[in-house]
């Protein structure tokens, strides 16, 4: 097949495809980090020019395609449609779980586990349960259970899945929790192209774990624990990170083409930075970066 054929097959396929699995939110997904990775657009053109083998260049046409198609479709999105994390439409009523589980005073540390795919989730009020939250929308449906031993408790969140109407224009995933302030969090999340909104600010938080794929987080950070590990692995994601001022931030990965913004750090070595204040403060974050074509912005409040 030639080249030109990859490269509009490609580009038609993913068009088509985006407009559809956005428009039943099995992709939910704001899309702005489109802005920070255009300039690949240069890297795989040039790589077209170059690359004349005819095994290598049909390869290359398909990856332009569909990365111009992606580009396209997610500067018309920023444009045209607003999505905006703090008010959605009422029909996210039609269906709706409801997760609560009481707090004693013998619970000192907590695993907290989240798995979904494609939604919004927010994950920041305080309570004065363990946790409680309200999942909305007909493919909100989790498995969800809290096993307690002795000064442990272990939170298991995980997408389950059902059997659903594609063509019912309703397919909706809205998750919203709220967490007791008390214990010791090792948080473990885990989703798909979704939009999500992290304030562990006012939480005890000894470890994180994100792993995204199409994403756009936001995490807040506080410093109610002596030391907080973060480890993130990123798909094609934008990711911005709020830490305490006051709070020394050691920041290493892996970040190969992924545009980035880090307030007040100084570059010791390749993937490699650090605050000015990290060996004398007394609360420290040590963050771990993984990604590809990523979008990383860390800045102090």
């Amino acid at each position: 097949m030639k080249s030109g054929q990859l490269f509009w097959g490609f580009f038609l396929l993913t068009i088509g495809a985006l407009f559809l699995l956005t428009r039943y939110d099995v992709i939910y997904c704001d899309f702005s980090f489109v802005w920070d990775i255009w300039p690949l657009i240069f890297v795989l053109w040039g790589a077209m020019v170059i690359f004349k083998d005819p095994l290598v260049r049909p390869i290359i046409s398909a990856l332009f395609g569909l990365f111009i198609a992606l580009i396209l479709f997610g500067i018309a999105a920023n444009i045209f449609v607003s999505l905006d994390f703090d008010h959605f439409h009422n029909d996210y009523g039609y269906y709706s779980e409801t997760f609560e589980e009481d707090y004693n005073d013998s619970i000192k540390y907590v695993n907290f586990e989240f798995g979904s795919g494609a939604g919004t989730f927010r994950i920041g009020d305080e309570t004065n349960k363990l946790l409680e939250g309200k999942a909305y929308g007909s493919l909100a449906e989790y498995d969800y259970y809290t096993n307690i031993e002795d000064s442990l408790a272990i939170v298991h969140f995980d997408l389950h899945t059902k059997n659903f109407d594609l063509f019912d224009g309703k397919l909706r995933n809205r998750v919203e929790l709220s967490l007791n302030r008390n214990p010791v969090y090792n948080l473990d999340l885990n989703i798909g192209a979704a939009k999500a909104r992290f304030d562990f600010s006012n939480i005890k938080t000894r470890e994180i774990n994100l792993h995204t794929g199409a994403a756009n987080v936001r995490m807040k950070l506080g410093e109610r624990y002596d030391s907080t590990n973060v480890n993130v692995e990123m798909g094609v994601a934008s990711l911005i990170m709020e830490i305490p001022e006051s709070s020394g931030c050691r920041l290493r990965g892996d970040m190969v083409l992924m545009p980035r913004s880090l307030e007040g750090f100084i570059k010791k070595d390749s993937g490699f930075y650090e605050t000015p204040n990290f060996e004398k403060a007394g609360k420290k974050i040590f963050i771990r970066i993984d990604g590809g074509v990523s979008s990383l912005k860390v800045s102090k409040y």
